[in-house]
């Protein structure tokens, strides 16, 4: 079990744009949960939850995603397009890739309540809460997920960023809410776990279960929200 994978960790010859879209939590050896060799894992996707997007393909809906899936890594071969914000995801990532590298020791420190709106990152959410919502919460979301990720590597204790950057609770989080016990089955839904993708996230889903269906090499991830 391995908590924020790399994106080559995942995806069989991922391309670029996939890291804007596609951030991995978890990963799961198959192997610890009876379901033989292999691995799997949970992904928070960016532009979903949205019931009136036009999707183009049956790979990706408001409500799940589908990976072909070679036993040990993804490919995706489905259409991004109908993401709303599609066209301003490379240049979104860059700033906030690089907003991190700057501020890293900044954001990754613990912040009383009094220090919280007039820090870095909070003048930084208020300007681009001017331009759109959905550029504030993907830049935020995303540096949430690096500090989140940089603070588990550091501290060994799984707690959510907002904890350090906005005085949130610094409560544990669950790695996983549910793991299969049912070993290797036939079916073509044959569920391997749930995470919550908030705990790893600003913009993760509430439920993630993924599936895996072995005579299609597919894996599949089912997104619930509150």
């Amino acid at each position: 079990m391995k908590l924020y994978p790399t994106i080559e960790e995942v995806f069989d010859e991922p391309k670029d744009f996939l890291k804007t879209v596609f951030f991995p939590l978890l990963s799961i050896d198959l192997s610890t949960v009876g379901k033989g060799q292999g691995k799997v894992h949970f992904l928070t996707v960016w532009g979903n939850g949205n019931p009136e997007l036009d999707f183009k393909d049956e790979l990706f809906n408001y409500d799940y995603i589908k990976f072909d899936w070679t036993g040990e890594k993804y490919s995706f071969k489905g259409d991004l397009s109908c993401i709303e914000t599609y066209s301003s995801l490379n240049e979104w990532y860059l700033e906030a890739e690089q907003e991190y590298q700057e501020n890293k020791a900044d954001y990754l420190a613990y912040k009383e309540w009094e220090e919280v709106n007039t820090s870095h990152l909070a003048q930084q959410n208020k300007r681009r809460k001017k331009v759109s919502f959905d550029y504030y919460h993907y830049v935020n979301g995303l540096l949430n997920y690096w500090i989140t990720r940089g603070k588990y590597a550091e501290t060994g204790k799984f707690i959510q960023g907002g904890a350090y950057t906005n005085d949130d609770s610094d409560h544990e989080r669950k790695i996983y809410e549910k793991l299969s016990k049912t070993g290797i089955t036939t079916r073509s839904n044959e569920l391997i776990g749930k995470v919550t993708g908030y705990n790893y996230s600003g913009f993760g889903e509430d439920e993630i279960s993924l599936y895996i269906d072995r005579k299609q090499s597919q894996v599949f991830q089912k997104f619930s929200w509150s």
